[in-house]
């Protein structure tokens, strides 16, 4: 694991800009997972370089790490979010979570389905989430549902919405995570993750730490234990 103080957002733009522009210039089948919330803008911003860089966008598969599940296109959807920020990847292999007409278990099985596959097919696995004040990471929240699941993805009703997400065991399969987490509010969750081996149902966090290749962008200060 890596972290690294930031005072804006643009060393993640770039970051991930750099990363996908190198893979799909070798020819290398990539998936992108996206965080939602206030990742959105990094993700448009990233999404408009590529574009503008001219890549070929063919190889890259492109999803959220997690929905909020209601009907496609509500306010609170995160993909309808990215939309309306600009994010736009013409060429690329999408899959928008929400599917019109799916039951929420429905469209959970079809999200899980398509991450094993793209998984399977791809030569790179690229994560890009976030994590929250109480320790959450793409929508799994503390407690949510049983962690030791070996599905990719997992579906439940928590306090704010209905929620569809990845797994911990699909975190684990990824080659790479950039996680973007600011504000003072996230103090404690932070320097907890770097300094502590808490268990992932606790702080689902942690899950990120069993990729090696995993670096954390932030404005927080963390205090390693000596």
């Amino acid at each position: 694991m890596n972290y690294v103080s930031i005072t804006s957002t643009e060393p993640v733009v770039w970051h991930l800009t750099e990363t996908l522009t190198k893979l799909l210039s070798e020819g290398k089948k990539t998936v992108w997972l996206l965080a939602g919330g206030s990742a959105i803008q990094i993700a448009a911003d990233v999404s408009k370089n590529l574009v503008q860089q001219g890549a070929d966008l063919s190889n890259l598969y492109v999803t959220l790490g997690d929905e909020r599940y209601g009907e496609l296109g509500h306010a609170d959807e995160n993909w309808a979010q990215l939309q309306a920020a600009g994010f736009a990847l013409p060429g690329a292999h999408v899959h928008r979570v929400l599917q019109q007409g799916l039951s929420r278990a429905e469209t959970t099985v079809v999200f899980g389905a398509k991450l094993h596959d793209w998984f399977s097919l791809a030569d790179y696995r690229l994560g890009f989430l976030g994590i929250g004040p109480d320790g959450h990471t793409a929508g799994i929240k503390p407690h949510a549902f049983d962690m030791a699941t070996m599905e990719y993805a997992a579906q439940y009703t928590g306090d704010d919405f209905e929620r569809i997400t990845m797994t911990p065991y699909a975190i684990s399969k990824l080659d790479e995570i950039v996680a973007c987490a600011t504000g003072e509010s996230k103090t404690e969750t932070l320097n907890r993750l770097v300094n502590e081996a808490v268990d992932v149902a606790v702080q689902p966090a942690q899950a990120l730490k069993n990729v090696v290749n995993f670096t954390l962008y932030t404005n927080v200060t963390i205090e390693e234990d000596e």
